[in-house]
C-alpha cells in the first residue's frame, strides 16, 4: 500500500522553501510514498486552514508542512511559530493523521 502525502508548502521564503519541495518529493518517492496533493500558502502562519484542508481528505495519509521562518530582530517569528505549530499539532490530534512540521 502506498502512503499518499499531502504537502502544505510556505511561499514566503520561496527560494528556501521551493528546494525543500523537491528534495521531500525525490525523498517520499524514495521510501515509496506519492505526493498526492500540493496546497501553497502565503507563510507559516497561514498553514493550518489548508493542513486542516488535507487532514480532511480521505485520499491523504499524512501531511507535510514545508516553511521556513528566519529569526529578526523582534519575537515575531516566535509567535507565527508558537501559534502555527499549536494549531497544526491540534488538527494532526483531532484527526488522528500524521502532519510533519518541516
Amino acid at each position: 500500500m502506498t502512503i499518499k502525502l499531502g504537502f502544505v508548502v510556505s511561499e514566503f521564503n520561496r527560494d528556501l522553501t521551493s528546494q525543500m519541495e523537491i528534495l521531500g518529493k525525490e525523498h517520499a518517492a524514495f521510501l515509496g510514498a506519492s505526493v498526492d496533493k500540493v496546497l501553497y500558502v502565503p507563510g507559516v502562519f497561514d498553514m493550518p486552514l489548508a493542513v486542516k484542508k488535507l487532514v480532511q481528505d480521505k485520499g491523504i495519509d499524512a501531511v507535510v508542512t514545508i516553511g521556513c521562518v528566519i529569526q529578526g530582530s523582534t519575537k515575531h517569528d516566535e509567535i507565527v511559530i508558537q501559534h502555527a505549530s499549536r494549531k497544526i499539532a491540534d488538527l494532526a490530534l483531532e484527526y488522528g493523521k500524521p502532519v510533519t512540521l518541516g
